[in-house]
C-alpha cells in the first residue's frame, strides 16, 4: 500500500514538478515522433525516407502550437476563466494547422517529391487519412499540454492552501498559548497578593519561584514542543508553590512512564490549564484538599489523569472557564479527532482524563 502511494506521489511529481520538465517534454515529443514514423502508424505516402522528412516537417509545425497553448493560452485564457475564448482559439489553431498541413501535403510536398509519390494502389495515405492523423496528433498534444498545466496549477493551489492553513493554524495556536500564559500569571499574582499581608516571607519565596516559572514560559516554551520530563517538573513546582500558600493542601504526581519516554516531545503548557483548574476546584478554607496527577503510557498514547477534591461548600469562580475553553480549542487544532478528553465533575472529586498520541 505504501509502495503504491509512493509511486502515485512520484507520478504526480513527474507531471508537475519543474525538475522533471525536460523529461516531460521529451516524453511527449518522443510519443509524437513515434506516431509520425510510418512504420508505427501504418500510413505511407512517399517512397524511401521521404515520409520521415514529411513527418519531421509536421512536427516542426506542431511545436509552436503546443508551447503557445502551454505558456500563453492556458495561463492567459483558461486560468482566467475565459473558457469560451480559450476553446475557440484552440479550435481555430487546429483548423489553421490542419489547413497548413493539407497545403503542404497536397501542394508543396507533392510538387517537390512527386517523383517519390506512391501510386494510388500503393499508398494508404489519402486526404481523409491525413486529416484524421493530424487531428489525432494535435488533439493528443493539446490535451497532454493542457492537462499538465492544469495539474501544475492544482498542485500549486493545493500547496498554497495548505501553507495558508498551516500559517493560520500556527497563528491561532500562538494566540491560544499566549492567552494561557497570562491566565497562569494572573493566578500566581493573586496568590502573592494574598500572601503579602499574611506571610511576607512566603510571599518572597513565591516571587522567586514565579521568576523561574516566567523564565520557563519565556524561553523553554518558545518552541513548538518541550520534553515531557520538563513539563512534569514545571507542574511539580507549580503545585509546590500552591502548597506554600495553603497549609492544608497536598499533591501527588505519579509518573508511570518508561525512562526513555520522558524525553517524548509534547506541546508546552498542555496540562497546565487542567492543573490550574484543579487548584481552583480544590480550594477549601476549612478542610484539607488534594490533587493527584498521573502520567502513564498505554500503547502509543500518553494518558494524563488529574483528580482533585472538591470543597464542602461550592464557591463561585469568576473566570468563566476561559482557560478550559482555550485548551480544548488548542487540543482540537493540535490533534483533531485523535485525542480524547473526559471530564467527570462528581460530588466529591473532579476528574480529568486526557489521552493524546505520542
Amino acid at each position: 500500500m505504501k509502495d503504491n502511494s509512493s509511486r502515485q506521489h512520484w507520478f504526480v511529481d513527474f507531471l508537475v514538478e519543474d525538475k522533471y520538465r525536460i523529461y516531460r517534454h521529451l516524453l511527449i515529443w518522443i510519443y509524437i515522433i513515434l506516431t509520425e514514423i510510418p512504420n508505427f502508424n501504418g500510413t505511407k505516402k512517399y517512397a524511401g525516407n521521404y515520409d520521415l522528412f514529411y513527418g519531421a516537417t509536421k512536427l516542426l509545425l506542431f511545436i509552436p502550437m503546443v508551447y503557445m497553448n502551454m505558456y500563453i493560452l492556458v495561463p492567459k485564457l483558461l486560468f482566467k476563466d475565459r473558457y469560451f475564448v480559450y476553446l475557440f482559439t484552440i479550435l481555430m489553431m487546429i483548423l489553421i494547422m490542419i489547413s497548413i498541413m493539407q497545403v503542404l501535403s497536397n501542394g508543396i510536398f507533392d510538387y517537390f517529391f512527386k517523383t517519390y509519390r506512391l501510386t494510388s494502389d500503393q499508398e494508404n495515405y489519402g486526404p481523409l487519412a491525413t486529416i484524421i492523423d493530424n487531428l489525432n496528433i494535435l488533439g493528443i498534444a493539446v490535451i497532454a499540454s493542457t492537462s499538465i498545466k492544469l495539474l501544475q496549477r492544482w498542485k500549486k493551489d493545493s500547496t498554497r492552501i495548505n501553507d495558508l492553513e498551516k500559517n493560520t493554524l500556527q497563528i491561532e495556536l500562538r494566540e491560544l498559548k499566549n492567552q494561557i500564559n497570562p491566565h497562569f500569571l494572573f493566578n500566581m499574582l493573586n496568590n502573592v497578593n494574598v500572601l503579602i499581608s499574611k506571610d511576607p516571607q512566603k510571599a518572597s519565596t513565591v516571587i522567586k519561584k514565579l521568576s523561574q516559572f516566567l523564565r520557563y514560559q519565556l524561553y523553554e516554551t518558545r518552541g513548538q514542543t518541550v520534553s515531557l520530563q520538563s513539563e512534569i517538573e514545571f507542574l511539580r513546582d507549580f503545585l509546590a508553590l500552591e502548597k506554600i500558600r495553603r497549609d492544608e493542601f497536598s499533591f501527588e504526581i505519579t509518573n508511570e512512564q518508561p525512562a526513555d519516554l520522558l524525553d517524548t516531545s509534547i506541546p508546552p503548557g498542555l496540562f497546565l490549564t487542567f492543573v490550574e483548574n484543579a487548584v481552583k476546584h480544590s480550594a477549601d478554607t476549612e478542610a484539607p484538599s488534594s490533587i493527584s496527577l498521573c502520567f502513564k503510557n498505554i500503547g502509543k498514547r500518553l494518558i494524563f489523569t488529574c483528580v482533585n477534591t472538591k470543597p464542602n461548600e461550592p464557591f463561585f469562580i469568576r473566570t468563566g472557564g476561559l482557560g478550559l475553553a482555550n485548551i480544548i480549542r488548542r487540543l482540537d487544532l493540535l490533534y483533531g479527532k485523535s485525542y480524547k478528553l473526559d471530564i467527570d465533575n462528581g460530588d466529591d472529586l473532579y476528574k480529568v482524563i486526557l489521552s493524546i498520541p505520542i
